[in-house]
């Protein structure tokens, strides 16, 4: 059978496509000296993800090194691990994620058109609104797995749209068809960004309310059912392989999981992020007065029957999206990327609404200046978004992947190195490597959840781990990790950048590692028969130790001598003055005697043990200079008791806990 001829349309929206990543590559390629432009480092985290699932390792960020939750697009790194086994690896990989990202371009202009339905070709020029804004643009073409979700972002509009549509407009499509293809691309979206799930609840209760004399129920179940399987495979997949059903960007990047901020302070850095996100990119791309027109175009087509509902859900979802995106502490980095969905749909809106206008009886004029009018807003921004491109371009290129190439000499084949960013250096390299972040996974090990905490909780994770599989390079940012490198690494080499824009600091250090002061403590004393290391979130988690958060319980660490005078790591919390930690014992002594062992720094001053049998208050030993100091009492206990140690004078240090026998 002959190939169909593409039609005008079809053919428009690939060029449109293809000349708004050529307007972005072009003057990057030069930057990027032989790599894919990417302006983010993130983007080697999926090809670093796909390369793992093309080599037989899927949900691996490194072959070999067990599942991680870090991928939270496994529909892209699928995709993108396509373009591998046909033959685009290595950095072709990047030009791969170029063809999905004109693709999938096209296929949005495409879905916006359909939406418009029929209407003269100047008003389907609106269906480019979507790509209209520089910033939007910037995320689209950057590799990352925004193209696709735009993609199926329209296809899952467009789906909408014919399960509302009356019978003789459907195309012989019945509605529970449209139903459950609109399930479907709700599906693809939960597997593209986990945020998904709130267009997915939107989108499905829309469906609902057009079942007519059908189960609205029903309805509701056809749209909403798959995302929702997608979105609960994907959290008991993240359970069983990690015990954690959180994904790692989640247990890392929520305002909800840092430990160390206030309901209010939550509430506070909400309404940050909300602030900068309209003043630095919404009024800044659109101008001041611009986004309430824009808006007000969009909500015109509330007034069309047949557009009301498409229209009713991009804002309903832009608006929902906004919110729930904000609630991401690092939304307002990366050129606003985390937004993109949202603006999206705001133009797809306005796009309808163009399109309404232009169909009343006087409002093509209305219609033809409004399009310009929008087209001239955001227009003069390309500029600036190109050349912002561009130089991300470079510092990517510049210091990620350079760094990466340094330590692919340097490193023997079988070593393994410790990065703060788990993109570009473990690809380039070819080494294996452990996330200071916790994005990419390494043998089960709750590095994001520990990074919450801060490095002393990074490093008592590093102090499990046996010898041979402990990093023996550090790829570090050193105002990112000073702990780490101040007291783990010889530096060796470093990379610097001029004009930073995007990495996490202008200089990106190589040190030797050195893990000797990580040796087990007391793992030789019979008397011991529980023991809580504190800072290690395992051994707390296990003892069900409560710090006093969120203020309070700050982690900490230091190298000390211990009782045989060699030099030992230890991690801790600080208990400010008057608040408490406590602790779940899980074993004791027979006869319920036991003795409390607590090792303190030189500061502390007196701390009171309260257990079911009373109170107590510790004896300090006398503290020398350098080195470990501890403190005890004689106790009764009961196993499975919670007792709480209390920073009666002063603030404390507690860095380890033993139950031993008396």
């Amino acid at each position: 059978m002959p190939w169909a001829k593409p039609s005008i349309a079809t053919v428009c929206s690939h060029a449109l496509a293809l000349a708004v990543g050529a307007t972005f590559w072009l003057p990057s390629v030069g930057a990027a000296r032989g790599y894919f432009p990417a302006p983010l480092d993130d983007v080697y985290i999926h090809f670093d993800f796909a390369r793992a699932l093309a080599e037989g390792h899927p949900f691996e960020w490194i072959a070999g090194q067990g599942y991680s939750s870090g991928e939270t697009s496994p529909l892209y790194a699928l995709l993108l691990a396509v373009g591998w086994v046909i033959g685009f690896r290595g950095r072709l990989i990047g030009l791969w994620a170029g063809i999905l990202a004109v693709l999938s371009l096209a296929s949005l202009v495409r879905s916006t058109h359909a939406l418009m339905g029929r209407c003269p070709w100047w008003v389907a020029c609106a269906s480019a609104l979507p790509l209209s804004v520089g910033l939007v643009n910037w995320t689209l073409v950057s590799g990352m797995e925004m193209a696709p979700f735009s993609a199926a972002l329209g296809a899952a509009l467009v789906a909408l749209d014919f399960s509302r549509r009356p019978t003789e407009r459907r195309s012989g499509m019945t509605r529970q068809e449209a139903q459950w293809r609109l399930g479907a691309w709700g599906a693809a979206l939960c597997l593209l960004r986990p945020e998904a799930a709130v267009l997915v609840a939107i989108f499905a209760v829309l469906a609902a309310r057009g079942a007519k004399l059908q189960s609205g129920s029903a309805a509701l179940a056809r749209a909403a059912a798959p995302g929702a399987l997608a979105t609960l495979a994907i959290l008991v997949a993240n359970r069983i392989a990690t015990g954690d059903a959180m994904s790692a960007g989640a247990a890392l990047k929520l305002l909800s999981s840092n430990p160390y901020l206030s309901d209010e302070d939550r509430a506070r850095a909400f309404v940050e992020n909300l602030v900068t996100f309209f003043m630095k990119a919404v009024f800044t791309e659109l101008g001041r007065w611009a986004p309430l027109s824009i808006f007000a175009l969009a909500s015109c087509a509330l007034a069309s029957r047949a557009r009301r509902t498409t229209a009713a859900a991009c804002l309903l979802g832009s608006f929902a999206w906004t919110l729930l995106v904000s609630w991401n502490n690092n939304s307002p980095f990366h050129n606003f990327r985390y937004y993109t969905p949202a603006w999206i749909l705001f133009f797809v809106g306005a796009a309808l609404g163009i399109e309404t206008i232009a169909r009343t009886r006087h409002g093509k004029p209305v219609a033809a200046a409004a399009l310009v009018a929008v087209i001239g807003l955001v227009a003069p921004r390309f500029p600036a978004q190109i050349r912002h491109f561009a130089q991300s371009v470079a510092n990517v290129r510049d210091q990620q992947i350079e760094v990466g190439a340094k330590l692919a000499a340097l490193m023997p084949a079988h070593a393994r190195v410790l990065v703060g960013d788990a993109g570009a250096i473990p690809f380039v390299s070819g080494r294996s490597a452990v996330d200071a972040l916790g994005l990419g996974g390494f043998r089960r090990m709750p590095f994001a959840r520990a990074a919450a905490y801060g490095q002393p909780a990074t490093v008592e994770l590093i102090e499990r781990l046996d010898a041979n599989e402990r990093p023996a390079y550090l790829a570090l940012y050193p105002n990112w990790f000073g702990e780490i490198t101040d007291r783990f690494g010889a530096e060796i080499d470093r990379v610097t950048i001029a004009n930073n824009v995007i990495c996490g600091g202008p200089t990106k250090s190589i040190y030797r590692a050195d893990w000797s002061a990580l040796e087990a403590l007391h793992a030789n004393d019979p008397d011991v028969v529980d023991e809580i290391d504190v800072a290690d979130i395992i051994s707390e988690r296990a003892h069900g130790y409560e710090p006093p958060l969120p203020h309070g319980g700050w982690t900490t660490l230091d190298i000390l001598d211990d009782e045989q005078n060699h030099r030992r790591f230890d991690g801790g919390r600080v208990i400010p003055s008057g608040a408490a930690e406590s602790f779940v014992v899980l074993h004791v002594p027979a006869g319920g005697r036991a003795r409390i062992r607590v090792r303190v720094d030189a500061r502390a001053a007196a701390i009171v043990v309260r257990t079911r049998h009373g109170t107590s208050n510790l004896a300090f030993e006398p503290a020398v200079p350098g080195a470990w100091r501890t403190a005890n009492t004689l106790a009764a206990l009961d196993e499975g008791e919670r007792i709480s140690l209390e920073a009666a004078s002063g603030e404390y240090r507690d860095y380890h806990v033993w139950i031993t026998r008396p």
